[in-house]
């Protein structure tokens, strides 16, 4: 090893501990507890393979509680990043007041989680909240949002899109200004429209900013729990129960380790998965340069 070499291993060590304190030693002691029947029953864990998870398999709550969080990618995921990249266009043309639409736009996401839950719990209230107020003037009667199960998870995906779009519009925004000026005048002068320019030129330019933007909105998705905790608990019924809420009910409200650990586990290698496939599939079709 080189000294080189070495010089940059000791700057690089503290960040090594810290993720092998934080991220990679949970990863190994949840999938160790996944393996194990660790619950108020046997409160020192009992090796019994993949019990718990053939138990899951079986279970159909856990596909339901799947179906929901993939219900709610699928949801948010899109409609967010359509958004933040048309609101970043938008923003990157303005010549005026163009610090106060970033503002506008970015300051949800500066409200805490908590805080932010509870306005929408209100909004959402059937006979207070503005959102059926406002339903109301077109004849349409007020919605049990967060008590009716066909609503829930609904309610849920239009709190996140509120919460997320001014964050990927910002990363959007920086994205736009490694774009060079002279390629929209080269479209212009060949006679593309507005549209026509985003399409064909901003597109595939900010194919790097779209597939971080994409895989940190996959991560959020899965990470969804405090408006689920405030807002729904995961109902009526399972109706909006996602795999991180669903964890937290296993580990603290039914006190069963080795089940929670084995959804972790499920999980991160959900999120694993759909990662490698997203670079082997995107990857070579990004353009990273100009020229």
């Amino acid at each position: 090893m080189s000294a080189k070499t070495k010089f940059l291993l000791i700057f690089l060590l503290p960040s090594l501990i810290f993720l092998g304190i934080f991220t990679y030693y949970p990863i190994f002691i949840s999938v160790k507890y996944s393996l194990t029947r660790y619950n108020m029953l046997s409160p020192k864990p009992v090796f019994i393979g993949i019990q718990n998870y053939i138990k899951l398999f079986k279970n159909p709550v856990f596909w339901q509680v799947l179906k929901n969080n993939i219900i709610y990618g699928l949801g948010v995921i899109p409609t967010t990043m359509l958004l933040a990249l048309f609101f970043a266009i938008l923003i990157n043309e303005t010549k005026r007041f163009k610090a106060l639409f970033e503002l506008g736009l970015f300051y949800p996401l500066l409200i805490p989680m908590t805080a932010a839950a509870m306005i929408w719990v209100f909004m959402y209230d059937p006979d207070l909240g503005i959102i059926d107020k406002f339903l109301g003037l077109f004849g349409i009667p007020n919605i049990g949002w967060l008590g009716d199960a066909r609503y829930s998870l609904l309610a849920l995906i239009i709190m996140a899109i509120w919460k997320n779009v001014g964050y990927f519009m910002l990363i959007y925004l920086a994205g736009l200004q490694n774009i060079p000026d002279y390629l929209y005048e080269e479209a212009t002068i060949e006679g593309a429209g507005w549209l026509k320019k985003h399409l064909y030129v901003t597109w595939p330019l900010i194919g790097p900013t779209n597939i971080f933007v994409f895989i940190i909105s996959i991560i959020q998705s899965f990470k969804v729990f405090t408006q689920v905790y405030l807002m729904t608990e995961g109902g009526p019924g399972y109706s909006s129960n996602v795999l991180i809420y669903y964890t937290y009910e296993h580990a603290f409200k039914f006190w069963n380790i080795g089940m929670a650990s084995a959804l972790t586990t499920i999980m991160i290698l959900f999120l694993l998965l759909l990662v490698l496939i997203i670079f082997g599939v995107f990857e070579k079709r990004i353009t990273y340069s100009v020229g």
